[in-house]
């Protein structure tokens, strides 16, 4: 039998196919790119690619008498022009009596309250989401924002303050503080809150208010600072202004925009549609309107550019007049390389006629001194048609509304405009043009006795002669004075609210009050001489008010000076007042 050696090894019984270890290898490699792709698409929308993205000017629209002021991209402050166009790093700043309008791009309207600083952080309209951040430094500011039908595409409105970060929804409306907002409507649950120190957002919805203490981190429920609106916030004048003055923009842009529908091409350069020749203005301002040719690229009225928006063919400028009775106003059709090539002038007449003087029929008449024991007394009287403000002591009524026919103020040891002795007010009407009425005056006693009428009213030239011999008229600017060193030093002093040089105050309103020489004829603050006081009077009193502007958050000097008949110094002092309302 024949021997056979086998060797020995290992084989397999059948190949293994290569097919599952491939689908393995794809299937990282796809998951792998769809990872890689996500991340790029994430890092390009970072940088805008996927979603264009167009800088979009602001519009900024001045009101009021006052001074707006703008800063481009972080340069020094300039006055601004009616219809300047802003971009992200620009701010603007409110004068006393001066509001603003800011315009986006979305339709949402921001009207700024005077003494108010906001910036332009962001206004971006992209293909898939836009935005517009603004931040404000200071004051307060009315916002209202389209419904979302208006303006359907993705958007962020974001406005921040020092201790608060707000997302602004649609059909908003809103005012906002550097520590408070108030909320009159808004979509959904209302506008997202982000206070400074709080874990996670609150909601603010209609009829809501929430108000935080300035540079206050939250730690605790940020629902606790959140209350319902006061009824009493309706009759601000600030949302009453607003609201009329959003609404009166609407309708103007309703009709501009039926008058271009109506525009056919024709030869017609330049037409000025108002103001209409040897027209009689009675405000301070008119409106300057019209329509240009489709070569004109700019008009210019009286010096000032009023650029015409692309596609757009009409032109509209509020120009302020200058204190005089016949005014002319040169329109311009400018062409693109700034050649005129047509132009309109058209004169108007101003009313510079004051109203009448305001009557005062309670608790007694102009010219005559009441006398009470009462710590509140109301002051009530009334104003002609044309009266569409009133001054009592140089503080403009808020509750009165042109239109109205009498007028009421409240004088109040509480508020500090009522004091022991006698309280002269003057009551002034201002109409349309700014103009100011003769003052009728009242003086009110508060002291011990019966009450009632003491002094009668005295004939005009009686009151002009007491008037011309007792008290020389008071320059109205102190610069224009004696600037001697000191006859009296040691006369002049305070005693309240804290006697000496300094004070730290808690609220919002408080009264200075100190002595002086009976040589004293008139006592200024800061370059302003107080009505109130009567010469001769050992005593005055000085009202510091942040609704006045007469007190400002952290150190408020005061530079108190007392001068004799002759406008010659007797004695200066001056008081330094640290405010602080968080302590």
């Amino acid at each position: 039998m024949l021997n056979r050696r086998h060797r020995r090894a290992h084989y397999s019984i059948a190949q293994s196919s290569p097919l599952p270890s491939i689908i393995r290898r794809a299937f990282i490699l796809l998951m792998l790119g769809v990872a890689l792709f996500l991340l790029a698409t994430r890092i390009l929308s970072w940088f805008g690619v996927g979603n264009r993205v167009l800088q979009h000017a602001v519009v900024l629209s001045l009101e009021g008498q006052g001074t707006v002021s703008v800063s481009i991209e972080g340069e020094s402050l300039k006055r601004a022009e009616n219809q300047l166009k802003l971009y992200p790093g620009d701010s603007v700043q409110t004068s006393g009596k001066a509001q603003a309008i800011l315009s986006f791009f979305d339709g949402t309207s921001v009207r700024l309250n005077e003494h108010t600083n906001i910036l332009i952080s962001e206004s971006a309209k992209g293909d898939k989401l836009s935005n517009f951040k603004i931040q404000l430094a200071d004051g307060s500011i009315w916002i209202v924002t389209p419904t979302q039908e208006v303006f359907s595409g993705s958007i962020i409105r974001e406005i921040s303050t020092d201790n608060m970060t707000i997302d602004v929804t649609s059909r908003t409306e809103a005012i906002l503080t550097s520590d408070s907002l108030t909320v009159f409507s808004a979509d959904k649950l209302g506008i997202q809150v982000r206070l400074l120190g709080a874990a996670d957002p609150i909601f603010i919805g209609e009829g809501q208010k929430i108000t935080v203490p300035k540079d206050t981190t939250i730690a605790e429920n940020p629902y606790k600072y959140r209350s319902p609106i006061d009824p009493m916030i309706v009759q601000s004048p600030f949302l009453d202004e607003s609201r009329v003055s959003y609404a009166k923009r609407i309708q103007e842009s309703k009709q501009t925009d039926e008058v271009e529908a109506e525009i056919v091409e024709d030869d017609e350069i330049l037409i000025v549609s108002e103001p209409q020749n040897d027209a009689l203005v009675l405000t301070s301002t008119v409106r300057v309107s019209g329509t240009v040719s489709s070569q004109i690229k700019n008009v210019r009225v009286n010096g000032y550019i009023v650029e015409l928006e692309e596609g757009k063919r009409s032109f509209l400028q509020d120009l302020s007049l200058p204190d005089e009775d016949q005014i002319t106003i040169l329109v311009e059709a400018l062409s693109e390389a700034g050649a005129v090539e047509a132009e309109v002038r058209k004169v108007i007449r101003r009313d510079r006629k004051p109203p009448e003087p305001p009557t005062i029929i309670s608790p007694a008449k102009a010219g005559q001194t009441y006398l009470t024991s009462h710590e509140d007394m109301e002051i009530v009287g009334k104003v002609s048609a044309d009266t569409v403000g009133v001054l009592v002591n140089d503080y403009r009524l808020q509750l009165f509304q042109p239109g109205d026919s009498t007028w009421t103020y409240l004088a109040s040891t509480k508020l500090g405009n009522l004091v022991p002795g006698e309280n002269i007010y003057q009551v002034v009407a201002i109409n349309k043009g700014g103009y100011k009425s003769e003052p009728a005056v009242i003086t009110i006693a508060l002291g011990e006795g019966e009450e009632g009428i003491i002094a009668e009213e005295l004939p005009d030239a009686d009151l002009q002669s007491e008037e011309s011999d007792d008290v020389p008229p008071t320059p109205a600017d102190e610069d224009d004075l004696s600037q001697n060193f000191p006859l009296m030093p040691g006369t002049l002093s305070i005693v309240a609210p804290t006697p000496g040089s300094f004070h730290t105050a808690t609220g919002s309103s408080f009264l200075i009050e100190g002595i002086t020489s009976p040589k004293t004829n008139s006592i200024w603050v800061n370059g302003y001489s107080l009505r109130l006081y009567k010469p001769g009077k050992d005593f005055w009193n000085y009202i510091a008010d942040t609704d006045l502007g007469t007190l400002k958050r952290g150190t408020n000097i005061y530079q108190i000076t007392a001068r004799n008949s002759e406008g010659k110094i007797l004695d200066a002092i001056e008081y330094s007042v640290n405010f602080d309302p968080r302590r």
